[in-house]
């Protein structure tokens, strides 16, 4: 099956290339990977411009994360699409596993797995004891951990571009309600890098605010009509 998969980038330079050569790098790669630079102001594009024809790389304004991941999604042509964060690792196997699990029962529309936290090596000292998160593996249903037939994608409303910062988890709450059958696989497919720029900590009002939006979604679509 041809795999597509959709990095959102913004002021990514040091994270990216560490970012793409582990999902370039995995024991069964992927199709086709496309990054896309959300109008970053750092020397993102010209990592990007490194891996010349390895990638397909594309440029937009600044517009937030939802319209950069949408935007590779038109550009997609895979049966099956995975995500990755600029500033996360795939583990090596990742997709060799998940595809075997989608493979072995058709039924399974979205595969996911575990995710192990650590803090970036670069995190200066001082800082260090306070990212360090409580729990370091969990299981993962976040978008970088996911693998997804590209029918169901399709079955589901596209990603809200009024939610740039936590418009995977509405999608997800609207797909399960939809009906989409997943699974996991008992291994570490993503590691999530802790590090001063994350999104959830330097835009922690926005992420709260459009946490509480997405829940009050949900919970208005499971209400039965009147």
């Amino acid at each position: 099956m041809h795999v597509s998969v959709v990095i959102a980038a913004y002021n990514a330079e040091a994270y990216i290339a560490e970012a793409i050569e582990s999902v370039l790098g995995q024991t069964v790669p992927p199709d086709e990977l496309i990054v896309v630079d959300d109008g970053s102001r750092d020397g993102t594009r010209s990592v990007l411009d490194r891996f010349g024809s390895r990638i397909i790389a594309l440029t937009q304004e600044n517009s937030g994360q939802a319209v950069a991941v949408n935007k590779g999604l038109a550009l997609a042509r895979g049966e099956l699409i995975g995500f990755c964060d600029a500033d996360d690792l795939w583990t090596a196997r990742k997709l060799e596993m998940q595809l075997a699990l989608l493979e072995h029962d058709r039924s399974v529309e979205a595969a996911f797995g575990k995710v192990q936290q650590f803090v970036s090596p670069d995190v200066p000292q001082e800082h260090r004891v306070r990212l360090t998160p409580d729990v370091e593996i969990m299981l993962g249903e976040l978008k970088q951990c996911m693998l997804i037939r590209r029918a169901a994608l399709t079955r589901i409303d596209p990603f809200d571009e009024s939610l740039p910062a936590t418009f995977f988890i509405a999608w997800l709450g609207r797909a399960k309600q939809n009906g989409l059958k997943t699974a996991h696989v008992d291994e570490i497919v993503v590691q999530r890098r802790l590090h001063l720029g994350n999104g959830g900590r330097t835009n922690t009002d926005a992420q709260n605010l459009q946490t509480l939006m997405a829940l009050r979604q949900a919970i208005k679509a499971q209400r039965s009509p009147e």
